[in-house]
């Protein structure tokens, strides 16, 4: 079931025999609107991997950088509202943003599913450019539902259908990538393993340059076994089912390393449509999508991006990951591994593929939170067990970036406290008001050697915002 937003999460519907009737003309900026939408998303079929839904928060110890995207962690009025980007002007050169979702929905199954890949496209119809950057399911994140709390990143289409979150998992996933990450999220695209086959197969397969062997012995099948998957290193053409064999398999290195093969795959679908004859294949390809691809864009929609992504070079699309150079491998006290994202890299890699270039003063001047990145400790100056690990999970789901939490030297404050370590005012200001401060339990103390920027002891004045 769907709430009100359900006739937004639709399939592409197109009378053929309408279309047929329609000049030549019209009928490849229909194709070529599409084409930006579907080229995109024919990687995004990879991935198959179960994880149980884990609720547990991190255990309490020193890591680097989490969020540093500044929000209230939402009310349950506010969360069941789903963030709505409002449609990008294309004509008038502003940013398109597309959420990819892949899924491994087989037949005879009826979810709900979690997503084995998220990639957010960008199209920036001012400098003619795209950008790519793939999100790891194991990303450990707040997702921004009532009872959902912190959880792999993957977890959030499964819980917006599991929960009948207005618009579904898609809307829930969108909002998901919005707050975490400030990328306001236009449309989305869902797609599953067969259509990432029929797709790659209308397209008359793809050929791509292996760059070394794979030899998985336990390649995961689809009905729930393994078989050895062997691709030989060097220029392979690949119809479907390996291409999608390609994308999936991770036991030859990592979860990295399959997130770089869908972008490739990706890449290699882009060259092969624009070596086909466009108009022969279409109808073969629309029929391929109306089947198997499900999104909230509509065709006039991607008909306007047609002109634009028609003019975007191969050497103007950048293709980033969220990696162990942005992420941290970490162990939740439930003995799951999960990536620790760190917000301050994630940041510029975002600012890099999301956003033309601003000045710091003007991030600053935006958002001067976000461009503090203050690292916060906090002390638990009462006999109240617990607490410092409660105003973590606070201040974690608001996106601040908590590095460590643990007990004060002693355990009778009255009153909270907070010890600046570093300039950070805007950041100062802020937990001033939510903490209840007075200014004068503000200390300052510039010429310390921190191992943080803020230092907070929890007196017994303090309650927990979400209790």
């Amino acid at each position: 079931m769907r709430h009100e937003l359900e006739p937004c999460r639709i399939r592409f519907r197109f009378c053929f025999s309408v279309m047929r009737n329609k000049t030549v003309h019209f009928f490849l900026w229909l194709f070529g609107g599409m084409f930006f939408t579907m080229l995109v998303c024919g990687g995004i079929g990879a991935g198959y991997y179960f994880f149980d839904t884990i609720r547990a928060y991190t255990a309490s110890a020193a890591l680097p950088a989490i969020n540093n995207i500044v929000a209230d962690f939402p009310t349950q009025q506010q969360a069941l509202v789903p963030t709505v980007a409002p449609a990008p002007k294309v004509s008038e050169g502003e940013r398109v943003n597309v959420l990819l979702l892949g899924i491994d929905r087989r037949e005879g199954e009826h979810g709900p599913w979690r997503t084995d890949t998220m990639i957010v496209a960008t199209l920036d119809p001012k400098t003619k450019s795209a950008a790519m950057l793939t999100i790891p399911r194991d990303l450990y994140v707040p997702i921004p539902a009532p009872g959902a709390g912190e959880n792999r990143i993957n977890t959030a289409n499964f819980y917006g259908d599991q929960t009948n979150y207005p618009g579904g998992g898609p809307a829930l996933a969108k909002k998901t990538i919005e707050y975490n990450f400030a990328i306001p999220i236009h449309y989305y695209v869902l797609i599953d393993f067969n259509g990432f086959r029929k797709i790659i197969d209308a397209l008359g397969g793809i050929d791509m340059n292996v760059p070394y062997a794979i030899d998985d012995p336990e390649y995961p099948t689809e009905d729930y076994g393994v078989m050895r998957l062997q691709i030989p290193a060097g220029m392979q053409h690949m119809d479907g089912a390996l291409a999608l064999q390609y994308a999936r398999t991770r036991h030859g290195d990592s979860d990295f390393g399959r997130s770089q093969r869908q972008m490739q795959v990706i890449l290699a679908a882009r060259d092969k449509a624009l070596k086909i004859n466009a108009l022969a294949q279409a109808p073969q390809l629309l029929q391929q999508l109306r089947a198997t691809i499900e999104t909230d864009m509509t065709p006039e929609q991607m008909l306007a991006l047609a002109p634009i992504a028609a003019q975007v070079r191969a050497d103007n699309i950048k293709t980033r990951s969220i990696d162990l150079n942005t992420a941290y491998e970490i162990k939740l006290n439930t003995g799951a591994d999960v990536l620790w994202p760190d917000r301050e890299k994630i940041g510029a890699m975002i600012q890099e593929l999301f956003a033309p270039p601003t000045s710091v003063g003007s991030v600053a001047a935006l958002n001067p939170l976000k461009a503090e990145a203050a690292r916060i400790i906090i002390l638990n100056g009462t006999a109240k067990d617990g607490l410092a690990a409660m105003a973590s999970r606070y201040l974690k789901s608001a996106g601040f970036n908590v590095t460590q939490i643990g007990n004060a030297e002693r355990r009778d404050y009255a009153k909270t406290i907070l010890v600046n370590l570093a300039d950070k005012p805007a950041t100062t200001a802020w937990l001033q008001e939510r903490f209840n401060i007075d200014a004068a339990n503000v200390r300052q103390n510039l010429t310390a050697q921190p191992d943080s920027d803020i230092r907070i002891i929890l007196g017994n004045d303090w309650t927990p915002p979400l209790e």
